[in-house]
């Protein structure tokens, strides 16, 4: 069940800077995707059959990891993100 005043409680629509491919960046909320990912690295990018995006992540509160599209992960201060584009031939 969810609380309809969930995104008012504390914490949830906190600012938090993490760093996307070296840049620092301002994000809302508590999770962040990997399509928010990319498009805080490649504005404007489009997801599509010719072009792959990487998003892997360091975390100095708890784990690295890697992100697929479909997959989010929770944001904390400080978090850095390296975003790759890829051309599929």
């Amino acid at each position: 069940m969810q609380n309809e005043h969930s995104e008012d409680a504390p914490g949830q629509n906190k600012t938090t800077t993490i760093i996307v491919n070296g840049r620092p960046r301002e994000f809302v909320g508590h999770k962040i995707t990997y399509l928010e990912v990319v498009q805080l690295a490649f504005p404007g990018a489009t997801m599509g059959e010719s072009v792959i995006y990487t998003v892997t992540y360091t975390n100095p509160h708890g784990k690295d990891g890697e992100l697929v599209n479909g997959q989010d992960v929770s944001v904390k201060e400080g978090m850095v993100f390296i975003v790759g584009k890829s051309n599929r031939s």
